[in-house]
């Protein structure tokens, strides 16, 4: 009886604990799917309705994603999803690029020849994407192509510091790859790192996915320089 009492509070543990976890995953998709914008406010009973639960669990998700840097809370005000300045985005950019240079080169020496295979077919589909001129579906496979680019370098810690980096300048950067110059030289660039690692080459893939992102920055502030001068002509 009292083993049964056990196993059943271990398994309601176990659900709580998880709970959180999992609504956590389930904004974070919203936030990275652009149906929470940066600057807009998390309405927690609206969550807790739309997923069936309490607002408690929402809110520990929410703590949770404060930690991941994609959201703020203000005080008296609420949850915010963050908002990224150009300051910010620039520091997040320098991190990002000397990682994606570590993780280029374990890349080159750690992709499987199924992974390479995998990525190619990847490109071959947002390339099909750029000419169809379907940026927002673009997007979306650009950050699988990037999580599936860095998982090749076998490093758990790394991936995982390199995911979020790019769930950061997600909340910044997304208005760069909207322009259709941007996605094209964005692709043709993922394709010049997953040939530089079928050749095996670890400089040469260093400098692919360095050059990529450090490039990526650029177009980020390009557009962000276009929009204001938009805006200021109006």
């Amino acid at each position: 009886m009292t083993t049964t009492a056990d196993n059943s509070t271990s398994l309601s543990f176990l659900q709580s604990a998880s709970l959180p976890s999992l609504l956590r995953e389930r904004i974070e998709y919203m936030i990275l799917n652009g149906e929470l914008v940066a600057g807009q406010r998390i309405n927690e009973l609206a969550l807790a309705q739309r997923f069936g639960t309490s607002r408690s669990p929402i809110r520990e998700a929410c703590r949770q994603l404060e930690q991941a840097g994609l959201v703020e809370v203000i005080k008296n005000r609420g949850v915010f999803v963050r908002s990224v300045d150009l300051e910010q985005a620039l520091d997040i950019y320098e991190i990002r690029g000397a990682l994606a240079q570590l993780a280029g080169g374990l890349i080159a020496k750690r992709a499987t020849v199924e992974d390479v295979a995998e990525l190619r077919t990847m490109v071959a589909h947002m390339e099909q994407l750029v000419e169809n001129g379907d940026v927002e579906e673009y997007y979306r496979q650009n950050i699988a192509f990037h999580v599936r680019l860095v998982n090749c370098a076998r490093n758990k810690r790394l991936s995982e510091m390199l995911q979020g980096t790019d769930k950061e300048l997600h909340l910044y950067r997304h208005r760069s790859l909207v322009q259709p110059e941007g996605v094209n030289l964005s692709n043709k660039e993922h394709s010049e790192i997953v040939e530089a690692v079928a050749a095996r080459d670890v400089e040469r893939t260093e400098r692919a996915f360095k050059r990529h992102v450090l490039n990526g920055m650029d177009r980020a502030v390009a557009a962000i320089s276009t929009d204001k001068g938009k805006t200021a002509a109006r």
